[in-house]
């Protein structure tokens, strides 16, 4: 018992390294560009273990963000819904993030811009021109 306390002492002290760069939070973004609808987005994330809550931005607020570490043993995986419309009639369910199942330490300082426009949903990393992910997705049953 000993022996097997201090050998995954000494593994854990290489995994942990102090000479290592420190691993930054990753970041997701969301920001209401509905610049025809003027629209507002609402927002609802949640991973294996956090429920973000619901959130709504107005057109021209500041965007939400929320900052995290991958999970040290699982996949950290958030799943969004954003909503928009004068009666949140369209929207989108997407994952908004998932950590990097080939990396042990996950990934580090991440960046990802979730930009809600009226025409599609987009996404930019790290600052990277950003690129059309999702279109949305209009209930029809709401209005029958």
């Amino acid at each position: 018992m000993n022996l097997l306390f201090i050998s995954l002492s000494f593994v854990i002290s290489f995994y942990f390294r102090p000479t290592e760069p420190k691993c930054h939070k990753n970041t997701v973004v969301f920001q209401n560009n509905l610049t025809i609808s003027h629209s507002i987005l609402k927002i609802h994330c949640k991973s294996r273990s956090d429920d973000l809550g619901y959130h709504f931005l107005k057109f021209k607020d500041p965007t939400y963000n929320f900052s995290f570490h991958d999970h040290f043993l699982l996949t950290t995986r958030f799943k969004c819904i954003l909503w928009k419309g004068a009666k949140l009639e369209y929207h989108k369910n997407f994952t908004a993030y998932e950590g990097d199942e080939a990396s042990p330490r996950g990934r580090c300082g991440g960046l990802y811009t979730w930009e809600a426009r009226d025409d599609a949903i987009y996404l930019s990393k790290k600052g990277v021109i950003e690129q059309l992910m999702y279109s949305w997705i209009k209930d029809y049953y709401l209005f029958n």
